[in-house]
C-alpha cells in the first residue's frame, strides 16, 4: 500500500532525489495549490501529484488558500467548488481580482452531474475543469496542459515586454538625445567663440538653443500628459473644470493657420472643408487643439515628400462633430493597424527617424475617449490614411 505524505512535509529524500535526478542544476518543482476540504481525497491527490513530481501545498478552505496564497504564488490552482464557509467560485473571484495572482491557471473540482457548476466556473474564465470520481491520468493530463500553456504565455509576454523595452529604449534615446545634442552644441559654441561671434551668429546660436529646448519641453510634457491619460487623474481634472462649450471647426481653421509653413516647406496642399459651423463639444479648448494639432502634424509628417495633399473635412452626426483627416502618402501596414495608438508603438521606425517618441496618437485617442469620443484609421500601405475622430456634441 503507497505511504501517503502530508503536506507540507516533505518528500523522502530518496524518492526526492530520484525525481529530480533529471533536472538542471539550481531549478525548483513547479508548485500547486490543491484546496479540496476532504482530507482523504485531498491526501490521495497530493499523493498523485507529488508522485509525478510536483510541489503540493494543500489547503482544507477557501480563506486558507488565500493565506497560502499571501506566502508565494504558485504555478497552478486546483480547487473543489463545493467547500464550507468561501468557495471554490469566491475563492477564484479573489485570486482574479489580484493582480498578483490573475494570471494562475486554475482548475475547478466539481461532482458529476453538476452541470451549473460547470457552465459558472466557464464563465467565470477557469481554464479547466474535472468532476468526479477522476483517474489519475486525469488529473495529471489536465495538469501537464494548464501548466505548459501557462509557461508559453509567459514567455510571450515576457518577449513582448523585452520588445517594447527595446522599442521605448530607442525611441527615447533619439528624441532625448537630438534637442540634448542642440543644446549642448550650441553651448559650446557660444563659449568657445563668444567673442568672435558676430550677432548674426550669435543670434542663430540663440535659435538652435531655443529649438533644442522647446523639443525638450514638448516631449516631458507629452510623457506627462499620457501619465495623467493613464493614471485616470485628468479624467478627475476635467470633471472638475467648468463647463465650456468650444466650437471645433474654429479651432480647426486655427491650428491649420499653424501648420500652413511647415506644409508649405513640403509643398504639401492643406484643405479644409468646414462643414459643422457652429457645433460645439464639451472638451476645453486645449484638449480640442491638441487633438487637431496632433492629427494634422501625423497626415503632414507622413504625406508625400513633394506634392502631397491633406484634405480636413468635418460634419456632425449622431450627436457627434466628426473630423476626417485624410493624406495621400506612405500609408499603414494592415498588421499595425490594431496597435497603432499604443503608446511608444512606431511603424517602420527604423526607416523613418521623424516619427517622434510614438505618443501623439496615444495621446489623441485618450483625448477623445476622456469626454466619450473615440478615433479610428483607415489605411492601406502605399497609399495614403484616413483618420476619423468623433467628438461629442455638447447638450
Amino acid at each position: 500500500m503507497p505511504q501517503r505524505y502530508r503536506t507540507g512535509s516533505q518528500v523522502p529524500a530518496a524518492q526526492l532525489n530520484e525525481r529530480d535526478a533529471g533536472r538542471p542544476e539550481g531549478t525548483t518543482r513547479q508548485a500547486i495549490l490543491l484546496v479540496e476540504d476532504e482530507s482523504a481525497l485531498r491526501e490521495i491527490v497530493s499523493l498523485v501529484l507529488e508522485n509525478e513530481g510536483y510541489r503540493v501545498l494543500q489547503a482544507a478552505s477557501g480563506e486558507t488558500a488565500l493565506s497560502v496564497l499571501q506566502e508565494g504564488c504558485p504555478d497552478l490552482i486546483i480547487s473543489d467548488v463545493m467547500m464550507p464557509g468561501m468557495d471554490g467560485f469566491a475563492l477564484y473571484e479573489q485570486v482574479r481580482a489580484n493582480p498578483e495572482w490573475s494570471q494562475i491557471p486554475f482548475i475547478f473540482v466539481t461532482a458529476r452531474g453538476q452541470r451549473t457548476d460547470v457552465r459558472h466556473g466557464m464563465g467565470l474564465g477557469a481554464d479547466d475543469y474535472l468532476t468526479k470520481p477522476f483517474e489519475a491520468e486525469e488529473l495529471l493530463a489536465a495538469v501537464r496542459v494548464r501548466l505548459s500553456r501557462a509557461t508559453e504565455t509567459r514567455a510571450a509576454i515576457n518577449k513582448a515586454s523585452a520588445d517594447l523595452r527595446d522599442t521605448i529604449i530607442r525611441a527615447l534615446s533619439h528624441e532625448f538625445r537630438t534637442p540634448l545634442a542642440l543644446i549642448v552644441g550650441y553651448t559650446e559654441l557660444l563659449e568657445e567663440s563668444a567673442q568672435e561671434t558676430s550677432d548674426e551668429e550669435f543670434y542663430e546660436f540663440l535659435q538652435g538653443l531655443r529649438m533644442g529646448s522647446e523639443r525638450l519641453t514638448n516631449l516631458v510634457e507629452d510623457f506627462l500628459l499620457l501619465s495623467r491619460l493613464e493614471s485616470g487623474t485628468l479624467v478627475k481634472e476635467n470633471h472638475a473644470l467648468p463647463e465650456r462649450m468650444v466650437e471645433p471647426d474654429q479651432v480647426l481653421s486655427h491650428v491649420v493657420e499653424q501648420f500652413e509653413d511647415q506644409a508649405s516647406a513640403r509643398n504639401i496642399s492643406l484643405t479644409v472643408n468646414a462643414r459643422a459651423p457652429g457645433a460645439t463639444v464639451a472638451l476645453s479648448e486645449r484638449f480640442s487643439i491638441e487633438i487637431v494639432r496632433r492629427l494634422v502634424d501625423n497626415a503632414i509628417k507622413f504625406s508625400k515628400k513633394e506634392g502631397g495633399r491633406v484634405i480636413l473635412t468635418t460634419r456632425q452626426a449622431g450627436g457627434f462633430w466628426i473630423l476626417d483627416v485624410v493624406d495621400d502618402g506612405i500609408g499603414i501596414r494592415q498588421d499595425a493597424l490594431a496597435w497603432v495608438f499604443e503608446a511608444f508603438r512606431q511603424v517602420d521606425r527604423a526607416k523613418m527617424e521623424q516619427q517622434g517618441a510614438g505618443l501623439g496618437l496615444a495621446i489623441v485617442r485618450g483625448l477623445a475617449e476622456l469626454c466619450g469620443g473615440r478615433v479610428e484609421v483607415q489605411s492601406k500601405l502605399g497609399s495614403g490614411s484616413k483618420f476619423t475622430i468623433w467628438l461629442p456634441l455638447a447638450d
